[in-house]
């Protein structure tokens, strides 16, 4: 049984125990979870307990005294061969409790995202997602020669706030985790947001001043007041549908804040983009939904005066809209991101930025692709277009590199002239280039 299993059943045997003992102990349970790996025997002694607990009427039952002594009295034998499989498991349980609790990072998934800080000096990857993953910190001033400074827990989906002191990152049961990164070599934890372990968290993103994190859920959207990081104060909740894209797309695409704050867009379910009004974040609404793409949305990315979004699709299209009035969205350009659109390409990666004048809009394409009668190749495409103020597209370049290694995330820095292209499954590498 994979470590990621185990801990996902442990997780629901906490919720298997009756509704009062779950009221008063389980968000305890569930961050002595957060603190180790369970194991199998873990994972046994928290079903006996929970069937222990059921036949138990003390659980079942308003707590009389008369009902003590007889819930005392009919789980009497539970209780004997409970305290036998204790005496029988007990020390090898509880030393592998404390092995576990000594928390150790995995690599099996590989890089799973990329962050750069404002200033493209530091960047932060994550390899895994929410059972045993990490974060890594980067010196990336000198690009050539990139420089790992710290490693801590974390995962996939990963943020880093605009000022680079914040990172938002992901807890064993899906709860956004503050770290501050201050001092980017001995990075802290400051604090866990509550969360739902009924629901997946896929994104994180900052406000551009820093003051509001969104954290995007398979349901649910949360719009967290986080001026304090160690006081953070949840604003509002928002329903929505994110994508439930096929196992090789990976999360759904992305969430970003407009330059000025007042607009976040994210992807949705039925291939569309979402844009919610958050000026007022306490009473955020969603103002209009982007379509046009024949499978799920990748990436998106606002231009640097916010007039202009764009979004990549897992069907290799980019589309372009003015958003000049955010609750009439124009469509302006759709442009196609591989030069051979023919292939069947499965596995895909997609990035996307502006430049830093909004003239210029770069895709990456990393692929591996199976055509018709001819074997896999792997690919990676750049490709740039300059846009008009309005929005409409003229290609300027369209590049493929077919000796470029396998990757599994990529991250385009602001101004889309440096490249992050993150190992995949196995891998915990990440490699930078400059485009030109």
């Amino acid at each position: 049984m994979t470590p990621a299993l185990t801990a996902r059943l442990s997780r629901f045997l906490v919720r298997c125990y009756p509704r009062r003992w779950r009221q008063r102990y389980a968000e305890e349970m569930l961050d002595v979870l957060d603190q180790h790996r369970p194991g199998a025997r873990t994972m046994l002694d928290l079903a006996f307990s929970a069937l222990d607990a059921h036949l138990d009427p003390a659980w079942r039952a308003r707590p009389a005294l008369a009902g003590l002594r007889r819930g005392a009295r009919a789980a009497a034998p539970w209780a004997a061969a409970l305290i036998a499989l204790v005496l029988v498991l007990g020390v090898p349980v509880a030393l592998k409790v404390w092995q576990e609790s000594h928390w150790t990072p995995g690599d099996n998934a590989g890089v799973t995202a990329l962050a750069f800080s404002p200033g493209q000096r530091i960047m932060v990857s994550a390899v895994g997602f929410d059972i045993d993953g990490t974060d890594t910190i980067w010196d990336v001033a000198d690009p050539a020669r990139p420089r790992p400074l710290a490693t801590f827990e974390g995962g996939a989906p990963t943020a880093m706030s605009p000022d680079g002191r914040t990172v938002a990152t992901i807890s064993f049961h899906d709860q956004p985790v503050l770290w501050n990164v201050a001092d980017p070599a001995r990075p802290a934890r400051i604090t866990t947001l509550p969360g739902d372990p009924d629901v997946v968290l896929w994104g994180q993103a900052f406000s551009p001043d820093g003051r509001i994190l969104a954290v995007a859920y398979t349901s649910r959207l949360d719009l967290w007041d986080v001026t304090d990081p160690a006081r953070p104060r949840r604003l509002t909740t928002l329903a929505f549908h994110a994508a439930a894209p096929p196992h090789w797309y990976g999360f759904p695409g992305g969430i970003t804040f407009s330059p000025d704050g007042h607009t976040l867009a994210l992807t949705t379910s039925h291939n569309q983009v979402g844009l919610w009004n958050v000026a007022t974040p306490a009473r955020a609404a969603r103002i209009a939904t982007l379509g046009g793409h024949t499978g799920p949305v990748a990436a998106v990315a606002f231009s640097p005066g916010g007039h202009l979004l764009a979004d990549v699709g897992y069907d290799g299209a980019v589309t372009v809209f003015n958003l000049t009035d955010p609750a009439h969205p124009a469509r302006t350009a759709t442009e196609r991101t591989l030069a051979d659109s023919s292939a069947d390409y499965i596995g895909t990666n997609y990035a996307l930025a502006f430049s830093a004048d909004g003239h210029t809009l770069t895709a990456i394409a990393d692929s591996s692709a199976q055509g018709p009668g001819r074997p896999a190749t792997s690919a990676q495409t750049v490709s740039r277009w300059n846009l008009s103020n309005a929005g409409a597209a003229t290609l300027i370049a369209m590049v493929s590199d077919h000796t470029a290694p396998a990757a599994d995330q990529l991250a385009l820095a602001t101004g889309g002239h440096t490249l992050a292209r993150g190992a995949p499954p196995g891998g915990t590498t990440v490699n930078l280039s400059s485009l030109p």
